[in-house]
């Protein structure tokens, strides 16, 4: 978890009310680290991009424009000072793999990085022109890249992580622009540089951290001082504290008021990235009363679990 950016509240539809006290569904939201398979450590050794391009004439700048929008979103996602990461371009002929040492040594030297990611067998598919859904009167256009992804400790003398990439690139062409063919080609011509780098940052989002907004909700009677100061524990990013005001309540008599106190625990054992304890809440929640938000909460609680346990 990143930080939260906001909260506000809202009244808790479909939730049983018990005596006077109103239960409130308190909205947050939460930058949450998307899990990957493998994410490029650049606090270790300077990192550089090297994407090999087939042909001279035809293929070296747009390699070279892919390689700068790699390496420039690596430094976007890892919050590094622009040309941190170096951006460089080989030819893929001249390219033996990382197993050849005498060559990968080379590479470590003319790039002055410890830490390689190579992109090779660049490919791109045709351009795409469509009616954009949101704006009938614009286009909308997409195009494909694939390519082999390396990355090598040129320290270690190891690869240490290979994928083939293939995604798709989404671009607006604007209303004020000439819709005709001619027009879409001049469009495309004057952007490909833009199109190009943003494809190189697509590739390099594939090993790179991630950071999505969600958004969170937590239980609150704020005429009650003990809930509402829970509650604002939560905020105040105190949530172990916050854990042990909500405790005792998931004993209460009504079993509402018991779930949704081990509602809020499940919420909390997962921003302190607890996943495990917050299934375990969560399960007990829906035992003592069974709520929407509860169910969409287990249900995304798992899915996470699965995703963490092929990782491992």
């Amino acid at each position: 978890m990143k930080y939260i950016q906001r909260y506000g509240f809202l009244a808790l539809v479909g939730l049983a009310l018990t005596g006077c006290a109103m239960p409130q569904a308190m909205l947050f939201n939460v930058d949450v680290l998307q899990p990957k398979a493998f994410t490029l450590a650049v606090d270790e050794q300077p990192v550089a991009v090297v994407a090999a391009y087939k042909d001279k004439d035809a293929d070296s700048t747009a390699s070279a424009i892919l390689a700068l929008g790699a390496a420039r979103s690596i430094e976007t996602s890892n919050a590094l000072e622009e040309g941190a990461v170096g951006a460089f371009t080989i030819p893929q002929d001249e390219y033996p793999g990382t197993s050849d040492k005498e060559y990968m040594e080379g590479l470590m030297l003319a790039t002055g990085s410890g830490t390689l990611v190579i992109i090779k067998d660049i490919s791109y598919g045709k351009v795409a022109v469509s009616r954009d859904l949101d704006d009938f009167f614009s286009l909308a256009g997409m195009q494909t890249i694939m390519a082999n992804m390396e990355v090598y400790d040129a320290i270690t003398d190891t690869t240490i992580h290979s994928s083939f990439v293939s995604d798709t690139l989404h671009f607006r062409i604007q209303p004020n622009q000439d819709l005709s063919q001619k027009g879409i080609n001049s469009f495309l011509a004057e952007h490909d540089s833009l199109i190009v780098s943003s494809m190189g940052a697509l590739l390099a989002r594939q090993i790179s951290n991630q950071w999505i907004e969600e958004e969170w909700m937590l239980i609150d009677y704020p005429e009650e001082p003990v809930w509402h100061n829970a509650y604002k524990d939560a905020m105040d990013f105190k949530w172990d504290k916050a854990i042990n005001a909500w405790m005792p309540m998931t004993e209460d008599k009504s079993g509402e008021k018991a779930s949704y106190a081990a509602f809020n625990i499940a919420v909390a054992c997962q921003m302190l990235g607890e996943t495990d304890l917050a299934i375990g809440w969560v399960t007990y929640s829906l035992k003592k009363y069974s709520f929407q938000e509860a169910r969409q909460l287990s249900h995304y609680l798992h899915k996470q679990k699965k995703i963490q346990d092929t990782q491992k």
